[in-house]
């Protein structure tokens, strides 16, 4: 098992580089199983291009359902996720959260294709498989790519409401926190939450030496990114966001810094904060059923320190909301030892010193 990733930021290339090797081995990629795989790989796409009665996919291309139904008949994704899985195991020296990965959450290839369409611009996945095994620079722009979907948000000042009400809380607590103040940005994603805690932190006239900023997240990848400001498959995004965090390396608030691998459900860390952001991952696609949010909730409030403060929002369209609606999370949130707060973008909540309430009994049906 490939130990957890931890990071302290930095924006210095040669340790990027060197950091980035530990991940992905550099080179062309070698491997006859691999190479097998993908042969059958490519004469099942000839097979399906010989019949297919549509024409092959281009870029922009209007896909219909029958289309889609066709394309999973003739040439099934899960053939060519098995293919892939082969390709992540040797271009990647750790195991992939796949629940991240648009080559495992595309209904099929045609889906895939469109959401690739940036870097791909044909329809043979043998073909993908085999550049993207010879070029490492092509192999890193599409891991990035596929492990780091744009449709799970991400982006600075996405949560203004949050951010003006945390500003007022931080102010008014200045005192209480004179010795210092630890905080976590749990679920990071790409880390524009936490370089926006930070600077908020310097906004309200914390010290710099007087608080410590977390983020932390599952997907290694996204996990990279975030500590270096790193997308080689989008190099604007890169520019813009090595601007926007460029202050707080100058002032040395990223020395304060620090980025880990964990997953916000499982067993509470050790280390406990005064304040626990929780944004864009509880109600939506990956934690939206009641066990698992009563999972995510005991695991972030043991995060808390009494006193504390945890803030959770999120830009989930309403089918999650009707899935997990605001109700279902307060109602766990005031459950796992929080006393709700007036917000609002989300929720926010103190830690109380009292236990958690125990899980309310279900009846059982008869």
């Amino acid at each position: 098992m490939h130990p957890l990733l931890e990071y302290k930021p930095t924006l210095a290339p040669q340790t990027i580089t060197e950091r980035l090797s530990r991940l992905l081995p550099p080179g062309p990629i070698n491997g006859s199983g691999l190479e097998r795989q993908v042969s059958r790989l490519e004469q099942g796409f000839y097979r399906y291009a010989a019949t297919y009665p549509h024409g092959l996919w281009a870029p922009d291309l209007a896909i219909t359902n029958e289309m889609r139904g066709l394309t999973e008949c003739r040439l099934p994704m899960s053939e060519i996720q098995r293919v892939f899985n082969r390709f992540f195991s040797t271009a990647l020296t750790f195991t992939p959260f796949l629940g991240a990965s648009i080559i495992h959450t595309a209904p099929c290839w045609l889906d895939a294709l469109q959401r690739l369409q940036s870097l791909v611009k044909q329809a043979n996945p043998a073909r993908l498989l085999r550049g993207l095994m010879a070029d490492e620079e092509e192999r890193c722009r599409f891991l990035f790519f596929n492990f780091l979907p744009r449709q799970y948000g991400g982006g600075f000042d996405r949560y203004p409401a949050q951010t003006a009400f945390l500003r007022n809380w931080l102010r008014e607590n200045r005192e209480r926190f004179g010795k210092g103040v630890n905080c976590l940005d749990a679920a990071c994603g790409c880390g524009e939450g936490t370089y926006e805690l930070a600077r908020l932190l310097l906004e309200c006239d914390y010290r710099v030496e007087s608080f410590e900023v977390h983020g932390s997240t599952l997907e290694p990848l996204e996990l990279f990114a975030a500590a270096h400001g790193y997308f080689p498959h989008e190099p604007l995004r890169q520019v813009s966001h090595r601007h926007k965090i460029q202050p707080l390396f100058q002032c040395g608030a990223a020395d304060r810094m620090f980025f880990h691998q964990e997953d916000i459900a499982g067993t509470p860390a050790a280390e406990r904060y005064d304040v626990v952001l929780c944004n864009g991952i509880l109600g939506g696609p990956f934690i939206h059923d009641r066990s698992g949010l009563e999972a995510a909730f005991a695991s972030l409030a043991g995060r808390v320190k009494p006193g504390g403060i945890l803030l959770a929002a999120d830009r989930f369209h309403d089918g999650w909301k009707k899935t997990a609606p605001a109700a279902l999370l307060e109602e766990i949130f005031v459950r796992s030892g929080f006393r709700l707060l007036g917000i609002k973008d989300g929720m926010a909540g103190i830690k109380t010193e009292r236990a958690p309430l125990p899980r309310r009994a279900r009846r059982r049906t008869p």
